[in-house]
């Protein structure tokens, strides 16, 4: 009826009296006038609000198309409009609906110019507000409606694209009033308070209004990621030609680009859009260099663009983000030109326009913000999915010289952030923006850390000495403290290292702990190693277990051996016990495959009773030897010290990167199938793995029902990377939280969080550096009459500056200390001290340094028993590993020296107790 009464063209009458058309034309305009004024619209729309989804086609279309006439007849003012705005575009997907039931109701939306009119009254700065549309008072039901006006106005706007087009600057700042509205009343919400709403995740509002609805809500939203739509926003960047030429290529880059290029055939969907990435990404570097003013108009228009996404990424859930991400990052040239915009703006470039804002107002500052914000997080976002193939070799997105520069630029940024104070906490209203420049400096930096693309000393802060900020962090300055927390590789390792001993003396100091309290004492029979150091250290509380322990060894005859532990013995069961326990034949661990042969949990361990309570005090010795300083041989697998580190949790964390780590030939099969060209299908896989368990093959599913679920073209990234995961972690997750729980009962997981998985590996191992020979002399102890002039020490350098290798200066470390690498900070820390100690008969009939046998050492005199030893021409060099003390007869010359010493770390005569 009301549409009837209100369009006189079909009225019969018209077709004989239409001399009367005018007049009955007003009288149709003046009932619609009054029935807006009777708020039609307001019934219309709440009428729509409640049964949209139940209601007939025909009476859907006869609302919108009295609603258009409505508004029409008003000429479009700003009531109507308003109104429009308020109680129709506020119901959950209206246009998604109108699009699927009546497409001809939305084409005749278009037709009206309705969106043309609602973008020119509302984009204005602060429209919304003063026409009701945003109200002063955020209640959740007007959070809502906002919510449902964005999704039915993008959809509007992507399906009026031409329109769009030609009002893009204006149909963003309408976006960005609206989004900016939502991002203060949704944000930073807490699930304490809050409940789970499908599309703005934890809400303290009444979130199960409409739940239903939202699911069609957040399809609209999608269209904030389509193509078409992204072009729109980002017109500028993607069309603007280039200020500068572009700089030349690295030569290594060019040579890696050239050499690989052709190697690696991309297929289905994802390797298309990196096919796209690559081939839209310049050819040559983009380095910073400024020269486009921020008042151009295209810098503002791209600032808005990127501020309507920041907004909207900001507002939605984690999924919805991602999504969002995927898509934004997947549009062939918008992230490279992206790069190219923010190294042109500005009069240096956009980074250190990006570092001068951190002291600008906020509202000042968020523009740029926003663009600096979105280009991280859509970097970091394709970094995680890249392999290795794709991040290094084809060089995806960026050339590694730019990655360089963003990588120093952020480090620089974030340094700032914190040390400035600006931000202090999640709660600083900076956060935002120091979080997406953090996650992507952090995985730059694992990167890195893994395979370096970074010059020497890249990571160090140069502004600050290290010195100044390591005195900070002792002092518990909040600043130094969340340097070290979010940032520690800008320390040198060694100042990193100081400080974690320095954590270990204060924890000490906290405990009570003395070189004179002794915590326990245990015996332990030699060929019960394991069980009895087991049997009575797991009783130990963790204080007890970090305090002094001295331990008597039993022989095979059940009598205590001779010697008086001054931790030297105890470094011997400790190096027992870790040498059992890690031997593979043993089945708590095995070895990667390849070369390197690391350790890592074995998934077959629990053919070992009590497998896990052994891992926990497996965890708890390699904690007491890291808290004693005691390093020790063992090769960790990476993925495994990234475990023991809980980097596996961190939310950009990619396991496809560890698997090389693990299995290097299975990783290039894995990256096989994710280039492979054909249909995936025809191999036959499923989501399952099977593996040899005592001969007997087990399969494994690797989500719930995997037997049954067909890796294909379209599933296969989820494939592999849940393969990874399996591989690395779900495997042996067990056996590695009873190890991790064992290790930080001793050792905190604050103290090492400074650390990456290599750095960690060197704590545990000691440094990767040649022997300094120059620290050793400084710090040895000598006995026996031995002194730093005597001659056969003079030969015992010479020898081992002049004739050995670095591998061979290894060897000899190893034959005295257990371990072949150096102590982190030098021979200084290492406990006990390096000793030398001159002997003058065999081991067995050595009773220890007396008045003559000192006198006769010093003075190169020889004893009766002496003469009698030389009677023995194969009397070798021998070492008291627990003592870190090498024993050397007074030998005549040095060839015999070196003859004998090479002979001796060849037959590793190794460790006799002292």
């Amino acid at each position: 009826m009301l549409v009837l009464f209100t369009d006189v063209s079909n009225w019969k009458v018209m077709k004989k009296q239409s001399a009367l058309l005018p007049v009955l034309s007003q009288v149709c305009t003046s009932i619609s006038s009054e029935l807006f004024k009777q708020g039609c619209l307001c019934v219309i729309g709440s009428l729509l609000n409640k049964r949209i989804t139940t209601m007939d086609s025909g009476l859907i279309s006869a609302c919108i198309v009295f609603t258009i006439r409505v508004i029409t007849a008003s000429n479009f003012s700003d009531e109507s409009l308003t109104g429009f705005m308020s109680s129709m575009l506020t119901v959950p997907a209206l246009i998604w609906h109108l699009t699927k039931k009546l497409p001809q109701c939305v084409a005749f939306l278009h037709e009206s110019c309705l969106i043309s009119h609602l973008i020119a009254l509302f984009h204005v700065e602060g429209a919304c507000q003063r026409h009701g549309v945003i109200t002063s008072c955020s209640s959740s039901r007007n959070v809502i409606d906002v919510l449902c006006v964005v999704a039915n106005l993008v959809q509007l706007l992507v399906a009026d694209i031409e329109t769009t087009r030609q009002k893009r600057a204006e149909s963003v700042a309408l976006l960005n009033q609206l989004l900016k509205f939502l991002c203060k009343n949704t944000a930073g919400q807490s699930m304490n308070i809050s409940t789970w709403h499908p599309v703005l995740g934890y809400f303290s509002g009444n979130a199960t209004e409409h739940t239903e609805a939202m699911q069609f809500v957040r399809k609209q939203l999608q269209f904030l990621w389509e193509p078409s739509f992204v072009k729109v926003v980002f017109h500028d960047v993607l069309t603007l030609k280039p200020l500068h030429d572009e700089t030349s290529l690295p030569a290594q880059a060019e040579q890696i680009s050239t050499k690989t290029k052709s190697k690696t055939k991309l297929a289905d969907k994802f390797n298309a859009y990196l096919k796209r990435i690559a081939s839209s990404r310049p050819q040559m570097s983009m380095l910073p260099t400024g020269g486009r003013k921020l008042e151009y108009a295209e810098v503002k228009n791209t600032c808005c663009g990127c501020l309507l996404y920041r907004r909207a990424l900001t507002i939605v859930t984690k999924q919805l983000a991602l999504e969002m991400l995927t898509g934004l990052t997947f549009m062939d040239e918008v992230l490279c030109r992206m790069w190219r915009f923010i190294c042109e703006i500005g009069p240096s470039g956009g980074l250190q326009l990006f570092l001068s804002s951190l002291t600008l107002p906020p509202d000042i500052a968020e523009p740029y913000f926003a663009v600096f914000t979105l280009f991280c997080d859509m970097t970091a976002h394709i970094l995680s999915i890249l392999d290795d193939i794709e991040f290094y070799e084809q060089q995806i997105p960026f050339h590694l010289e730019e990655l360089v520069t963003i990588s120093a630029f952020l480090k620089q940024f974030v340094f700032k952030a914190i040390w400035s104070r600006i931000v202090k906490d999640p709660q600083s209203s900076m956060y935002y923006v120091f979080d997406s420049a953090h996650t992507l400096l952090m995985m730059l930096y694992d990167r890195d850390a893994r395979r370096s693309f970074t010059p020497q000393n890249h990571w160090l802060c140069k502004d600050i000495k290290p010195s100044t900020i390591r005195g900070e962090v002792e002092k518990s300055q909040p600043r130094a403290k969340l340097v070290v927390e979010k940032i520690p590789f800008v320390l040198p390792h060694k100042e990193r290292v100081i400080l974690f001993r320095s954590f270990i003396s204060a924890d000490r100091a906290s405990i009570g702990i003395t070189d004179e309290d002794i915590s326990a004492h245990i015996r332990v029979h030699r060929s019960r190693l394991v069980d009895d150091g087991y049997t009575q250290l797991k009783t130990l509380s963790p204080a007890s277990m970090k305090g002094v322990i001295r331990v008597k060894f039993v022989n095979d005859l059940g009598l205590d051996e001779a010697g008086i532990d001054q931790d030297g013995v105890f470094k011997e069961f400790l190096e027992e016990i870790i040498t059992k326990v890690f031997n593979p034949d043993m089945n708590l661990f095995k070895v990667t495959s390849g070369e390197e042969s690391k350790l890592y949990p074995s998934p077959l361990s629990h053919l070992q009773d009590d497998h896990l309570d052994l891992f926990a005090f497996i965890g708890r010795m390699l904690g007491k030897a890291v808290y004693e300083g005691i390093v020790l041989d063992i090769p960790f697998a990476n993925f495994f010290l990234r475990n023991l580190l809980s980097q596996q949790h961190t939310k950009l964390y990619s396991p496809i990167d560890e698997l090389p780590s693990l299995d290097s030939e299975f990783y290039k099969n894995l990256t096989w199938i994710k280039r492979y060209e054909g249909d995936i299908s025809d191999l036959g896989l499923s989501f399952t793995y099977e593996e040899d368990a005592m001969g007997k093959v087990e399969s494994h599913d690797l989500v719930p029902g995997g037997s049954a679920i067909a890796v294909t073209n379209e599933n296969r990234i989820m494939y592999i990377h849940t393969l990874a995961h399996y591989r690395l972690h779900t495997q042996i997750r067990q056996q590695t939280r009873a190890f991790v729980s064992g290790f930080r009962s001793i050792i905190s997981h604050s103290w090492t969080t400074m650390f990456s998985a290599p750095e960690l590996q060197r704590l545990i191992s000691g440094d990767n550096i040649d022997l300094d020979l120059t620290d050793l002399k400084r710090h040895v102890v000598y006995y026996g009459g031995f002194h730093s002039s005597h001659r056969v020490v003079r030969w015992l350098w010479d020898i081992l500056e002049r004739d050995y290798t670095a591998q061979d200066r290894a060897g000899f470390l190893k034959f005295v200390t257990s371990c072949s690498r150096p102590p982190l900070l030098g021979f200084a820390h290492l406990q006990p001290q390096f000793s030398i100690r001159c002997v003058e008969v065999p081991d067995d009939e050595d009773t220890g340094d007396t008045m003559a046998t000192v006198l006769r050492g010093f003075f190169r005199l020889s004893s009766s028993k002496s003469r009698r030893s030389q009677q023995h021409p194969h009397r070798l060099p021998t070492a008291s590993t627990c003592f870190n003390l090498l024993k050397l007869p007074n030998y005549p010359n040095k060839e015999i020296l070196k003859e004998k010493l090479k002979q001796a770390i060849a037959n590793n005569t190794g460790f006799e107790l002292s």
